[in-house]
């Protein structure tokens, strides 16, 4: 489904906390938190210390290269933002930055001008096959008594199915872009929870485009994820820089 305005409406900035917060968190009243802004080495890129309207911090930020002949070009910086309290208390026990419950984004920001087109192929060449293993471990999961459960395999494939489908809306989003030098996209995920009834939620958009898009499908949103946070990374160094930072929180 598509959320008109949505990623145009968050904004990026340097030095002060969010306002506004979480919903259902009242801002605080005492002088806003100045951080200094992270700034990641390859590209030079500076990204801000936090998302105005989302209340997550930025805890690192690598470069994504892509080897043209020889040469490894540097395609796009990206910044990983994350809601710092829940994600402190997940790493402290024992969760990872891609499966903790906590509120987390990517901002990618071109190193050099770009169609959306190339851009989508690039990324759904990582996102497919994420998608594809989460729905198979989905259908493979076992009882308590290791029995194969069919009712788990028809969800699995249902999941795949509406990833599938929703990674066609993404494709229709980025198609139409020209991402010059620049351009920033956001990939917001607020993974929710299943025991306190709240249900999750992926944006993704161009900021200051005109429309972003509002997507249901968590399995899309952990693939997404994963390409960036999981176990093969598309970049290991921005993944150990987010990883520093997280564990400096």
């Amino acid at each position: 489904m598509t959320s008109p305005g949505a990623v145009a409406g968050w904004r990026v900035h340097h030095g002060l906390t969010a306002r506004g917060g979480r919903r259902g968190v009242c801002p605080r009243r005492h002088s806003p938190v100045t951080r200094a802004a992270v700034i990641e080495p390859g590209t030079k890129t500076s990204f801000p210390d936090m998302l105005e309207g989302a209340a997550l911090t930025c805890v690192g930020a690598g470069v994504r290269e892509k080897k043209v002949a020889i040469v490894n070009v540097k395609v796009y910086a990206v910044a990983l933002y994350v809601d710092a309290s829940p994600c402190k208390a997940e790493l402290a026990a024992g969760k990872s930055l891609l499966h903790g419950a906590f509120d987390k984004a990517l901002l990618i920001q071109m190193a050099r001008d770009v169609d959306g087109k190339t851009f989508w192929e690039a990324l759904d060449q990582a996102l497919t096959p994420r998608i594809r293993g989460i729905a198979t471990d989905m259908a493979t999961k076992e009882d308590d008594e290791g029995n194969f459960m069919s009712s788990v395999a028809e969800a699995a494939e249902v999941a795949e199915e509406s990833a599938m489908d929703q990674c066609d809306d993404l494709r229709a989003l980025f198609s139409g872009q020209n991402l010059k030098k620049a351009t920033q996209v956001l990939i917001k995920w607020c993974p929710g929870s299943e025991a306190g009834g709240v249900e999750g939620s992926l944006e993704v958009g161009v900021v200051g485009g005109a429309a972003a898009l509002s997507l249901s499908s968590m399995e899309l949103a952990q693939a997404l994820f994963d390409v960036y946070l999981g176990d093969a990374p598309i970049s290991t160094k921005a993944l150990e820089a987010f990883q520093a930072g997280a564990a400096a929180l």
